[in-house]
């Protein structure tokens, strides 16, 4: 069988290493040597280099993986708050909030009882013939539609400050479970 002399990458120590074979270990100092061959030229390196390295770049790997998981989770939120945001009258973005929602529907509400109140107040004295009569009707039922939109919009202000909590809960338990790892 032919071999070919080496040299042990860790000791210096001659090697006759038979062609055929990949792996060796160093007679003189008991180092596992793989045996590398590339263009013409053939040498020896220690496995254990070899496995810390590989640890290392696994490692590291591992890592960038989770760091761009972690940061595609964090795009991914960003896109998903967006759609709960709602926009103000000069175009600045804000999440709802139930103590938001629950005060401007009392507020609009307030204002809609106390309409109802005047109007009839101011209406009632008027005569029930003509548009009198009808003045009568409809001037109150603009306080009780005033009512109604600000308990439709309170209603609909808190479930969407609900499920914005709710998707934020999911997406910092995402988060941990993600930094856990």
């Amino acid at each position: 069988m032919p071999t070919e002399s080496l040299i042990c990458n860790s000791c210096g120590a001659p090697l006759d290493v038979p062609t055929s074979a990949n792996f060796v270990s160093c007679n003189h100092c008991g180092t596992q040597l793989s045996i590398n061959r590339s263009k013409g030229v053939t040498f020896t390196e220690q496995l254990a280099r070899i496995e810390e390295t590989t640890e290392a770049l696994t490692d590291q790997l591992r890592e960038l993986n989770s760091h761009q998981r972690l940061e595609a989770l964090e795009r991914d939120w960003q896109s998903r708050r967006m759609g709960f945001m709602l926009t103000g009258k000069k175009g600045r973005s804000y999440a709802p909030s139930k103590k938001i929602a629950l005060g401007s529907g009392l507020a609009v509400a307030g204002f809609g009882i106390l309409w109802t109140i005047m109007a009839i107040a101011i209406t009632s004295s008027a005569p029930n013939f003509g548009p009198f009569a009808v003045a009568k009707v409809i001037f109150p039922l603009f306080g009780l539609g005033f009512v109604a939109v600000a308990i439709f919009g309170a209603v609909k202000g808190y479930q969407m400050s609900e499920k914005l909590e709710h998707a934020e809960r999911e997406y910092q338990q995402e988060r941990q479970d993600l930094l856990d790892e």
